[in-house]
């Protein structure tokens, strides 16, 4: 637990450079944390025996930045899907190396990485992106913290034993509340500064990032369990690999971005 502690003190600074970063060193910063998650999913996936095509799954997110800054409101994503499959395929066929397995999971890595993060480069692009930046890495710690306590205090019920025992569903639900009532407080101060997001806005991301924050915590502890691994890596002591930090932010930027997307076009 100490550990742990130290290493999410230390780790502040570091997310706190992610949220105050601008213009082309966040897409620099992202592609960088991108080929670090890749990286780490790859090696989870050999480890269940798969042949994963690293490089071409690197290039590609590489590829996913670039574009993305120099052609910001292009369609990038399906073009480079399409591209890539067929790239996977083309290399497949002529080394007969990886399987079909290898793509898939060549091709997921690069969804369930490189895109989900770069969610980040999409909300930057948003009205008010000063404050719906932030939102993403707030709910999910508000969802983490309020469920970890609640679960403590008042967990019985076993939420899914065979992909994380220790969550339960009194938990899982006091993360959502907890979520929810913490972000609006956010919200609540945040108005004090002129912000044009209204309260309900806040309200509602609250709820539906306390959802999807647990959901992607167990994603990632499914594919652990799945490759039969305790940690994505070691690279954060006592937090593990960047996947292992930031498994329920992937699910949270889209969420903010595709919410707020909605909301802005009403």
């Amino acid at each position: 637990m100490l550990t742990r502690i130290i290493s999410a003190i230390v780790g502040v600074p570091f997310i706190a450079l992610f949220l105050i970063v601008k213009g082309d060193y966040l897409y620099l910063f992202a592609g960088i944390l991108s080929l670090f998650g890749m990286y780490e999913y790859y090696k989870a996936i050999k480890a269940t025996g798969v042949k994963t095509m690293d490089s071409i799954g690197f290039i590609f997110c590489i590829g996913f930045y670039i574009l993305q800054l120099l052609y910001p409101n292009a369609e990038i994503f399906s073009k480079l899907m399409a591209i890539m499959l067929i790239t996977l395929f083309t290399f497949e066929i002529f080394t007969r190396k990886s399987g079909v397995n290898g793509i898939v999971h060549t091709m997921f890595g690069f969804v369930y990485v490189t895109f989900l993060l770069g969610h980040i480069i999409f909300i930057s692009h948003l009205e008010n992106a000063a404050v719906l930046i932030w939102l993403p890495f707030l709910t999910a710690w508000f969802t983490d913290s309020a469920a970890y306590f609640t679960g403590i205090s008042i967990g019985k019920h076993k939420l899914s034993p065979a992909i994380s025992p220790k969550k339960t569903i009194e938990g899982a639900l006091g993360g959502i509340i907890g979520s929810s009532l913490l972000t609006t407080i956010f919200g609540v101060l945040i108005s004090k500064y002129n912000s044009n997001i209204g309260i309900f806005d806040f309200i509602i991301i609250g709820l539906l990032c306390g959802i999807f924050s647990q959901l992607g915590d167990l994603a990632a502890s499914y594919v652990k369990r799945y490759a039969n691994l305790k940690d994505f890596g070691k690279l954060i002591p006592g937090h593990g690999g960047i996947l292992d930090r930031f498994d329920s932010i992937l699910f949270t930027m889209p969420v903010v971005y595709y919410y707020f997307l909605l909301v802005q076009n009403i």
